[in-house]
């Protein structure tokens, strides 16, 4: 048995038993709540890979505050890495939702290459019904979809397709901008 299937296989373990009954998980005024977050604090806690995640800001996400809530990149590029995320409080995320990179408004669905890519190992995607997260990658689309295509190009993540098998599941949705 290779790695990433251990990996999933030590993940679906951890998450039903951490999370006995189901949560919700919606699509609500272009933000995935997701009430697996505050508990879990996996995605936004240290990570294990080498690569920063970058997460874009858009213009509108962008104060003088930024740095303070964020380990950047770059002035416009919050990053998780060994650290983990600045602004992961006891209680979850401790900004107020339009401060957030809209990577984490999304999440567990990903924009890579610009095309809409589901987070195998978040306990939402590994306990919810795929069809839910298919129905909402379509809206998505359609929302990322009408963002300029400049601010589209900016905020997807770029990897290389096959360092995203183990971990990600393509929902087959590229996104363009307007």
């Amino acid at each position: 048995m290779d790695n990433d299937v251990k990996d999933e296989a030590y993940y679906r373990k951890l998450w039903t038993g951490m999370f006995p009954v189901r949560l919700k998980v919606a699509l609500e005024d272009g933000v995935l709540v997701n009430a697996y977050c505050p508990q879990c604090r996996f995605c936004c806690g240290p990570q294990a890979e080498e690569k920063p995640f970058p997460m874009a800001l858009l213009d509108r996400q962008i104060s003088a505050r930024t740095p303070d809530d964020f380990y950047l990149l770059d002035s416009r590029t919050a990053s998780l890495d060994r650290r983990g995320c600045k602004s992961l409080g006891p209680s979850g995320c401790r900004l107020e939702r339009p401060l957030r990179p809209l990577a984490c408004g999304l999440f567990p669905l990903v924009l890579v290459n610009r095309r809409l890519y589901l987070y195998k190992i978040c306990p939402a995607s590994m306990l919810e019904p795929l069809e839910t997260f298919q129905a909402m990658a379509a809206q998505v689309k359609a929302m990322l979809e009408a963002l300029p295509a400049a601010d589209v190009e900016r905020i997807s993540i770029f990897r290389d397709p096959e360092d995203l098998k183990a971990k990600y599941l393509d929902l087959g949705l590229d996104v363009a901008g307007s």
